[in-house]
């Protein structure tokens, strides 16, 4: 808003000090342009209205001959119209733009984030942690028997059970946490700010409430879940995924159906094997 404004009284500035003839209605409407993208309609407005408030007074103070003044007011109220309705539109351009580039981060069957959003979610954790060395955990979730479903029951009973081990987890965590679709019948939880203790609380929680919801719907998928607590940050997203994504097949090759938990340790972790997938 100040590098609007600054622009703004530099464009008056300038169309002050020059002829009448020199129109900068341009410059005007590149301020209203810029204001509709990035502070919205009602900002945009309100300089497109001063822009024209400012040319009329420049004008007035020109003393330029006018066949007619009519015909002036007439031609400011036609460039105010104009520069209302291209405040209307940019508004609205960028409203749609804004809900394409969420959509591009949302999982289309269940509502929560998907792996790119879930990856940038993660990202922006640990750059916070790295700013106040605050601890964070990541849960990897994945349904045992989910095959079982599809093939007896049809893909409609699959995305019913996903729909539900989504809306389930987002409604027992926390607004600040994420929930992710990480693909297929596999899932995640960022919790922010969150040792062991705090992690352990919440996933045992979460993950009674998932297998009662599940039993309700006499469904035969369990969950075996993988968690990493992170009191230090790997160097990169992968090798955060990649741990408890390690912890969670672990579970999985081990009877399945169960938590495992581990914290992050940089100097075991260098001889870690590879993840067994690689998501995002």
């Amino acid at each position: 808003m100040a590098i609007a404004l600054l622009s703004f009284a530099f464009v008056v500035t300038v169309d002050s000090v020059t002829t009448y003839e020199l129109s900068l209605s341009s410059y005007y409407l590149l301020i209203v342009l810029a204001v509709g993208w990035f502070c919205g309609a009602p900002w945009a407005a309100l300089f497109a209205a001063l822009s024209m408030f400012a040319e009329v007074q420049l004008g007035r103070q020109a003393d330029y001959p006018l066949s007619d003044p009519v015909y002036f007011y007439v031609s400011i109220g036609n460039r105010l119209f104009a520069y209302l309705l291209v405040a209307l539109l940019i508004s609205i351009i960028r409203t749609l733009y804004d809900r394409e580039i969420s959509m591009a981060r949302i999982d289309y069957l269940t509502g929560i984030a998907n792996a790119k959003g879930f990856n940038e979610q993660l990202a922006n954790e640990v750059a916070r942690h790295r700013r106040n060395l605050s601890p964070f955990s990541v849960a990897y979730i994945d349904c045992d028997n989910f095959k079982a479903v599809n093939d007896n029951h049809g893909h409609a009973a699959g995305d019913r059970v996903l729909k539900l081990i989504a809306e389930t987890c987002r409604s027992n965590l926390r607004r600040t946490d994420v929930v992710a679709r990480l693909g297929g019948d596999e899932f995640a939880v960022i919790l922010p700010q969150t040792g062991e203790f705090a992690a352990l609380q919440a996933i045992n929680k979460l993950s009674k409430q998932l297998a009662s919801v599940i039993a309700e719907n006499e469904s035969p998928v369990t969950l075996s879940i993988g968690v990493g607590i992170f009191l230090r940050a790997p160097e990169s997203v992968e090798q955060i995924v990649s741990f408890s994504d390690q912890l969670m097949y672990r579970v999985k090759t081990t009877g399945k159906n169960k938590m495992l938990h581990r914290v992050y340790d940089p100097e075991k972790a260098e001889a870690s094997p590879p993840a067994r997938v690689k998501v995002g």
